[in-house]
This record gives structure tokens, sequence and C-alpha cells, in this order.
């Protein structure tokens, strides 16, 4: 089977740029996520498609690299496609080109299925799995995996709080993992976020959050360029995510 195409075109707009005008990261995952659901409509495995089995895929891991970040007006082009399978992991990578043709940013992410009732792991149905695994392109011609764990965090220090809302759940009504991103991110210090340019972003979901949950972000500095991130519902301190960023 032909490789399948996926290359979505995105001009950077006002509400995902930050103040030196240039796309942020929570923005650059959310354009990721809409480029892989074009992507799962035309396989017939999105979440619609799952509705009948009672599934919904579910992110894991994820690593972002970045080269450099495209400024407010700037034309780029995502694209993505699934690597690879396992009884439960499924894997799918991105990349980000500029007009160019040049790659800018680039993701490497894992998934399993959660079954909506009872929201346990599930394994892939063998007729899902037929539908995209002839597709996989060449183990050479993919990203590697993302890790499957970060450094422990030994010495945390709490800085923002927050609250599930409505609008921060996604449509299998669970804290969306723009979210993550972005509340781990708003914990570093602003020279890091105003002075200093992200290289990489490694992510681990351990649970999901609900709504009217209350999180903590927790962080800690290992050196004068990285940081660990945790996620931490304040009822029953239950991490729910963890990551570590490199600065430069």
């Amino acid at each position: 089977m032909n490789p399948l195409p996926q290359l979505e075109s995105y001009t950077i707009r006002t509400f995902e740029i930050d103040c030196h005008k240039q796309l942020t990261i929570p923005a650059l995952v959310r354009l990721m996520q809409e480029t892989a659901m074009q992507q799962v409509l035309d396989l017939k495995i999105s979440v619609w498609d799952l509705e009948e089995y009672k599934l919904a895929w579910v992110l894991i891991r994820k690593r972002i690299e970045v080269q450099r970040l495209p400024l407010l007006g700037e034309k780029i082009s995502i694209h993505s496609y699934p690597t690879g399978a396992d009884r439960v992991f499924t894997y799918r990578d991105f990349r980000v080109y500029d007009e160019t043709g040049q790659q800018i940013a680039s993701a490497c992410t894992t998934w399993l299925l959660m079954n909506t009732e009872t929201r346990q792991m599930s394994r892939i149905p063998a007729e899902l799995l037929a539908r995209f695994s002839g597709y996989f392109p060449p183990k050479e011609n993919c990203l590697p995996h993302a890790l499957d764990q970060l450094p422990v965090m030994d010495r945390p220090l709490q800085d923002h709080a927050y609250r599930v809302g409505w609008y921060d759940l996604d449509f299998i009504n669970h804290l969306n993992n723009v979210n993550f991103v972005k509340w781990m991110l708003e914990a570093l210090p602003d020279e890091t976020l105003g002075l200093q340019k992200v290289y990489r972003m490694d992510l681990l979901f351990l649970a999901e959050g609900n709504l009217h949950d209350e999180i903590e972000t927790e962080i800690q500095q290992l050196d004068e360029f990285t940081y660990l991130h945790r996620l931490v519902r304040y009822g029953d301190k239950k991490v729910l995510a963890t990551g570590r960023t490199i600065w430069g």
C-alpha cells in the first residue's frame, strides 16, 4: 500500500502568537492535533467512527523538537502519519515545514485506545488496525519513539493552581492535552518564556483531568536550560502528567 499523504497548510494567526509575534507551543500542538484529526477522518478511525466500539484515542506520550517557531502571517505545512502499532500502542509522527520546504519542528507521539465507559485501556480491534496499518512508512523514515520515563522531580516548587472548566474539556470529556502543555509552560519564569527559546519538550500523560478538578503545577530547575514539570490533582495528589523542557 502506498504511504498515506497528509499535508495540511496553515497561516499563523494573531490569536496563536506571543508578544514576539511567533507561534506559541500550545498553538503548535493544537495545529498538530487538527492535522491528525483530518487524517483519522479519512481513515475512518476518528472519534465518530469509534463510537460504535465505545473507544477513543488517548495521547500518552509526546516529544516536540523545535528548530524555530513561525511568525505571524507565515504559512506552514504539517505532515502527519501513523508510524506503527502493537497490541496496545500506536505511534504517530508530525513534521512541520515552512514555505521553503525547510523542516522547522517535529513531534513523535504514542497513543492508546480507552474504553469510554470503563475509562480503561483497550487493545486495538483487528478491523480498526487493518484500516491504517498498511500505511506505515519504513522504520528509517520514522522519528524515534517518545520517552516512556523522565527524571524524577525530587525538589518540586508549587506555582500556579488551575480549576478545570467546561471549555478546558475535549470531545471525550477530559482535560484537553493542549491545556496540559500550556499550564506546564506557564509555571516557568518570565525570563525563560520571554528571552529564551524552547528546543525540546517531553511529555508523559498519566491520568485524566476532569471537570472541576483543581490542578497544581509543580516545577524544578535542573540546570540553566532544563526544567522538570508536573501537574498534580489537589484532592488526591494524583500526578496527571510530567514533562521536561530544554531551552537555550
